[in-house]
């Protein structure tokens, strides 16, 4: 705090041109970080908006390629019941033993003056020909409880396995929902691949009585989606998923969900906003058909920001370098004025000194130069009436100024030390000044004749001697102080911190060592108010630590002068005799280590 204190009275107190270009580049700064803003708000919502709109593209291309798929299914179908012969192929097929369809087909072959019909396996498998994406078609034959699977590379007959309970359960979920996920266990033809398969079942009902005899299941694999994809829309923007009605995923494009029911199915309905999935996201759902399919597109915030991550870079360093541009800018325009203020105060201070003959010389046509122009005419008149009134009486006053100078008082020096730390500052030897001003605060502080003072003083008073030993061994000194706000009004003793300071700087302190450092904390705790000052000196070997604790257990006797614990004693002897025995000072030191001294005070507050 003080350091800000400091910096604040150095530098803005009487600086009115550094708090203008502090004001301006604040002002600056703030309309450049909001315009940053509103361009990276503008081109993360167009950003979004494109984002959206690729992904919507590559759910229509899905869409587009599930309706053909969905199509060219419906039109099979009609072709098997539109053709007579093998819609009776495939019903006798359903109706009867394996034997029995063997021999049916066997009749038809051989009969004579008939014309050869082809099978409803032949149809299939003409129809896996043309439809890429088809893996297996299997017809499951609802009286005979057997069926038959039909690949690109054989057809082979199964007969059911398990409890009719668990089959009649399966027909029923597939009529309910045509299009599911294969699971890799099932009873479909194909056992074994390694591909993500899905399903389309459609119930299979003899045409002359209408009854239900069979179902036919195809299969289709997700691998051709994506080669289609691939295809049509190389570019994937965020996922693409397809979905049964039932929330049951059948394509995935990141290959997470397949197989499974979609967590967040409930959340899809809300495509305007951003939509809590796995992360915020954009939505995009597109239906398919009467039978519940959907594609939905999902594009997250995550790759939303990674896509801005380039102009968001860009963005800040334009903004980084227009705020150092117009900071540069702003300083050098008020240092040509900060110029000529200066010179208009140097003339000020001459002619405080006496040097009456001052002029000031600016040029332009601005509110400076007609300042300056008003303070010559000021001088010259002042010139004109010191020499014609005032010369006779400036003689006797000087005489009587003599008379007084031989009065010695502390005010002569204060002002003496003033002059020198005024002049040690216009030669550039700032540190010389703050030596100087600090040994002034410190001086007037020790002659004032009162023997109590408040915590707060009493660590300003410690805080300056500290900044003087800084500024003498400069960067060989760290220094840290802290106090708690409720007890910086508390009263104490003057002079009692200030002597373990010191104690420290003569006896601690490594002159040729980088790394020295003095902490001073004033706490509050239930027993008053404690004060620890701890550094990283020398330390105090285990005999002289013994020494000094003796030392202090018989406070009551006259301590030797030539101690050099003399100040520890002293500062010990007049708590305990101001306070009680129950306060004083704890020492604990290590030789080489360093050293912690704990002052014990009640908390009173000025005037107890």
């Amino acid at each position: 705090m003080s350091r800000i204190r400091r910096f604040y009275r150095n530098h803005l107190k009487r600086k009115m041109f550094n708090k203008i270009i502090l004001l301006y580049s604040g002002v600056m700064m703030v309309l450049f970080v909001v315009a940053a803003t509103m361009v990276y708000q503008y081109q993360l919502q167009r950003v979004i908006h494109e984002e959206r709109d690729a992904n919507q593209k590559t759910a229509q291309v899905l869409s587009f390629y599930l309706g053909t798929q969905n199509e060219n299914i419906q039109r099979t179908i009609q072709q098997i019941y539109g053709n007579a012969s093998v819609s009776a192929d495939m019903i006798y097929f359903l109706n009867h033993s394996y034997g029995d369809y063997l021999e049916y087909r066997l009749d038809q072959f051989t009969r004579p003056g008939v014309q050869r019909t082809s099978s409803f396996s032949e149809f299939y498998k003409s129809y896996m020909r043309n439809e890429t994406g088809v893996s297996s078609i299997s017809i499951y034959s609802y009286p005979k409880q057997f069926y038959t699977s039909i690949s690109r590379d054989n057809q082979q007959l199964i007969y059911e396995e398990g409890s009719r309970s668990y089959w009649e359960d399966w027909f029923i979920q597939r009529k309910l929902h045509p299009w599911n996920s294969v699971e890799k266990d099932s009873h479909s033809g194909v056992v074994g691949k390694a591909s993500n398969l899905y399903s389309y079942s459609r119930e299979l009902q003899d045409p002359e009585t209408l009854e239900k005899i069979g179902m036919l299941n195809i299969e289709f694999d997700s691998a051709d989606i994506s080669a289609w994809l691939q295809s049509r829309a190389p570019v994937m923007n965020g996922r693409v998923l397809v979905m049964t009605a039932q929330g049951t995923v059948i394509f995935d494009s990141n290959n997470e969900y397949f197989g499974k029911v979609y967590p967040y199915q409930s959340e899809l309905q809300n495509t305007g906003d951003w939509v809590e999935l796995d992360e915020p996201s954009k939505v995009n759902i597109l239906n398919i058909g009467n039978d519940g399919l959907s594609v939905v597109g999902i594009v997250s915030k995550s790759e939303i920001n990674a896509s801005m991550d380039t102009l968001r870079s860009q963005l800040f360093i334009a903004t980084i370098l227009f705020i150092i541009v117009s900071f540069a800018i702003t300083t050098t325009m008020m240092r040509r004025y900060s110029k000529k203020v200066q010179r208009i105060i140097r003339s000020m201070n001459r002619i405080g000194d006496g040097d009456i003959s001052t002029r000031i010389k600016l040029h332009g046509e601005d509110e400076l130069q007609q300042i300056s122009q008003r303070f010559n005419d000021m001088c010259d008149r002042i010139e004109l009436y010191i020499d014609k009134m005032y010369t006779s009486e400036l003689k006797q006053k000087h005489a009587e100024l003599v008379a007084l100078q031989s009065q010695i008082q502390p005010h002569f020096l204060y002002n003496t030390l003033e002059s020198i730390r005024m002049k040690a500052y216009s030669m550039g030897a700032k540190d010389v000044g703050k030596m100087i001003y600090s040994l002034s605060v410190m001086f007037k502080s020790m002659v004032k004749k009162r023997t109590i003072v408040t915590l707060g003083e009493e660590i300003e008073m410690c805080s300056l001697y500290l900044e003087l030993f800084q500024i003498r061994y400069e960067g060989r000194l760290q220094v840290d102080i802290h106090m708690d706000e409720d007890v910086v009004e508390c009263s104490i003793l003057k002079l009692l911190v200030q002597p373990i300071i010191e104690n420290y700087t003569i006896h601690g302190f490594r002159s040729l060592e980088d790394n020295n450092c003095i902490s001073l904390y004033v706490v509050r705790n239930e027993g008053g108010i404690s004060i620890i000052v701890t550094d990283n000196g020398r330390g105090i070997s285990r005999a002289k630590l013994d020494e000094i604790n003796t030392m202090l257990a018989k406070s009551s006797q006259a301590p030797d002068k030539n101690n050099q614990s003399i100040g520890l004693i002293n500062v010990h002897e007049r708590i305990q005799m101001t306070y009680g025995d129950q306060y004083g000072i704890t020492i604990q030191s290590e030789d080489g280590i360093g050293t912690k001294v704990v002052i014990e005070i009640p908390a009173l507050r000025e005037g107890y």
